[in-house]
Parts: C-alpha cells; structure tokens; sequence
C-alpha cells in the first residue's frame, strides 16, 4: 500500500487554501443577495402587475351581456370586476378622455392593469393598487428567504471550512509534535545511555579502586537505569491518555496512602543535605475517588519537578486537607517559579520552563502534560501559583469518594 509523508509546510499550505477557498463562494452569494435584495420590490411589482392583468382579462371574458343604459352597464361592469379581485386593489372604469365612470374617484395608488371594457362601452377597466403594503409584506417574506437561505449557505460552507481546517490543523500539531517527540526521545535517551556505557566500560576494563568505588559505579548505573524507566513510563502514559487508550480503576483510596507511594522514589534525594522536605498528608483525612497509581504519579511527577527546579538550598513540601466535595493536594517549592504568560503552556506535551539552550535540567517535558489528563480523567482539577523567583504551588483538586 502507497503511503504519503505529508510535510507540516505543505499543511500549512493547505490550511491556508482552505481558510481563503471558502471565501470565494461566499463573497459570491454576498453579492448575490444583494442584487436580489436590490431588485427584489421592482420584480414583485412586475409579477404582481402581469398577474393583475391576467386576472383582469379573465374577468372581462367572463362579463355576462350587458343590458341597459351606458350607465347602467358601467355600473354593472364595475360590479361584475370588484367581485373578482382583492380589497387592496382598487377597480376604476372611466373614458377614453380618463374621466371617471365608476368606481373610486381617487388616483391615489399604483396602476396595475387596464383593459377595454366589453360590450361596445367606450371605456377602459383600470386596477389600482392602493395598499403598497401588500407589495413590502410579500418583499420583506421573499427578503427573509434570501436572507435565511444565503446565511444558511455561507455557513455550511464556512462550517465546512472549519471542520476541515481544524482537522489539518490537528495534523499539523500531530506531525510537529511527531517531530519534537523524536527529537526529545533521542535527546533524553542519549544521555543516560551514554552515562551507563562510560560506567559499564569503565567496570569492564577494572579501572575501579575497591569494593567502595564498584559500588558507587553500580548506584549511579541504577540511578540511570531508573532514569529511563522513568522517561519510557512518561512516554506510554502520555500515548496511551492522548489515544484514550488509558483505563482508570476508580475507588476508594486513602490520601496519606497516595503520598506515600508518590514520596517513596525521591526518598534519598527529598533527604539529601540541602533538602528540607515537609510532609502533611494526615491519615485521617477522607478517602478519595481515585486511582491509586495513577494518582501517584500525578503527585511524583509534580514531586520530581519540585526537585528538578529548586536550587542547592530545596524547601519542598507535599500537603493535603479537605475542602467541600474534594481533597486538596499542594506541592510547594522555592524553585524557579512559573510566569504568569506561561501558566496555560506548561501543561503542553513537550513543554520545558526552562527552554534556554544552555538548560542543563532533564526532561521531555511530559510530566504536567501527563498530570493535567490524569487529574481531568478523575474528574479533578489542577492549578498552580507563585511568581518567577519565588516558587511554585501546585494544587490538585479531586473529588471525595
């Protein structure tokens, strides 16, 4: 099978065709409707006048013999015709020199049709319209048409647009995201990789003192090792949440049970001199609605991040209490600190706070990513505060069980 490797240039390039292609169709129905809004009362009037004089001809050819005097037939005329039209038409009979015979003797109103009146009268049958109204009634209904069904028109085909444009949309951010995920799999790889060859070869070769050093060797190999471990989990949980392939096993869980489980991989580094850790998550705070794992690796993940943007001199602290409906768990820290401008970014896939060149810290940039799906998957919420310099807390809401 033929596949094609769509490059995110020629998205965009196509994402550009489809916002300005749309606007041709509508532009032309914009001037469409307006030529038709335009003439739309002078068509009326003419359709109105060529069914008026049909129905005048009709009406004339259907005039049974006149008896009587010229007078009488007139008048009689003149009843036999107003019986056949509408009340908004008016119904004159007058001379060939146009003085009124019968009928109203007002000229108010639009001529519509006049005919030669039958039966050797010297006269001609004349229809007024004398409510223009009807006209602008029947206009404004013709005028909604239009307008409903131009409207309706331009936005099918703008909704068309749209739809398809936030699908190639979608797949732009899907082929850079493709792109960037490579990279940084290459990236964060290479180097624990690289760390556990330069130790492995070194062992191999025996270049160690004693017991002591072979064992510093192995420790940092297994630091390496978990390293990795941890870049592979954030990768398939990342995939898995964003295919909604990840299936959560909501119950009852208690919280201090939660932060411990979160805690117990960062217990050398949180103990570490340099490292002021505080712990509050009491055990007799309310069980949540959670998922165990997953639910801790929220709070490792908000944990390693704590570690990995605090200086030498950390003050990080895991805390919970109960607020309403939901546990509240915060992770503070006097690292770095977050701008307000990127508050909405951090929890991108691939995101970094530190996107310097010369950042020296690890990470894909998964781990809020990551934490935002998982704490939205329990029906949560997460937010975060603090101000460049000065820390950050997160705070993850989830609801009681």
């Amino acid at each position: 099978m033929t596949t094609f490797d769509i490059r995110p240039k020629q998205l965009r390039a196509l994402l550009l065709l489809l916002v300005l292609v749309p606007l041709i169709p509508v532009a032309f129905m914009a001037r469409f409707m307006s030529d038709m809004l335009k003439g739309d009362r002078v068509e009326a009037v003419s359709r109105a006048q060529e069914f008026q004089a049909e129905l005048l001809s009709g009406t004339l050819r259907s005039v049974p013999k006149l008896e009587g005097s010229p007078a009488e037939r007139v008048v009689r005329l003149h009843s036999h015709v107003r019986s056949f039209v509408q009340p908004s038409i008016a119904v004159r009979i007058v001379d060939d020199a146009g003085r009124l015979l019968a009928g109203d003797d007002s000229r108010k109103g639009q001529l519509m049709a006049q005919e030669r009146a039958p039966g050797g009268l010297e006269a001609l049958v004349q229809l007024f319209l004398v409510k223009p109204e009807v006209i602008d009634e029947a206009v404004a209904g013709q005028r909604h048409v239009y307008l409903t069904t131009g409207a309706f028109t331009m936005l099918l085909v703008l909704g068309i647009a749209a739809t398809a444009a936030m699908a190639v949309s979608r797949q732009i951010r899907l082929q850079e995201l493709k792109s960037t995920s490579v990279a940084i799999v290459a990236h964060e790889l290479r180097t624990p990789l690289a760390s556990m060859r330069m130790l492995v070869d070194t062992l191999r070769e025996g270049r160690y003192r004693d017991d002591k050093q072979l064992r510093e060797y192995l420790d940092l190999i297994a630091g390496e090792n978990e390293r990795l471990r941890r870049i592979a989990e954030n990768f398939l949980a990342f995939s898995r949440l964003e295919r909604g392939r990840a299936v959560l096993d909501l119950g009852p869980v208690a919280p201090h049970a939660v932060a411990a489980q979160a805690v117990a991989p960062f217990a050398a580094r949180l103990a570490a001199p340099g490292c002021t850790f505080t712990l509050e998550v009491p055990d007799t705070l309310p069980e949540i609605r959670a998922d165990r794992e997953a639910l801790a690796q929220v709070l490792a993940n908000l944990l390693d991040n704590a570690l990995k943007y605090t200086g030498e001199e950390r003050r990080i602290a895991l805390r919970a209490h109960k607020s309403g409906a939901v546990l509240a768990f915060t992770v503070e820290d006097n690292g770095i600190g977050i701008a307000d401008v990127q508050r909405g970014e951090i929890f991108e896939p691939f995101h970094q706070v530190d996107q310097r060149l010369s950042r020296t810290r690890e990470g894909a940039g998964l781990g809020l990513a990551i934490v935002q799906r998982i704490v939205k998957a329990h029906g949560g919420e997460i937010t975060v505060a603090g101000k460049p310099g000065k820390g950050s807390v997160f705070t993850v809401k989830i609801p009681l069980a």
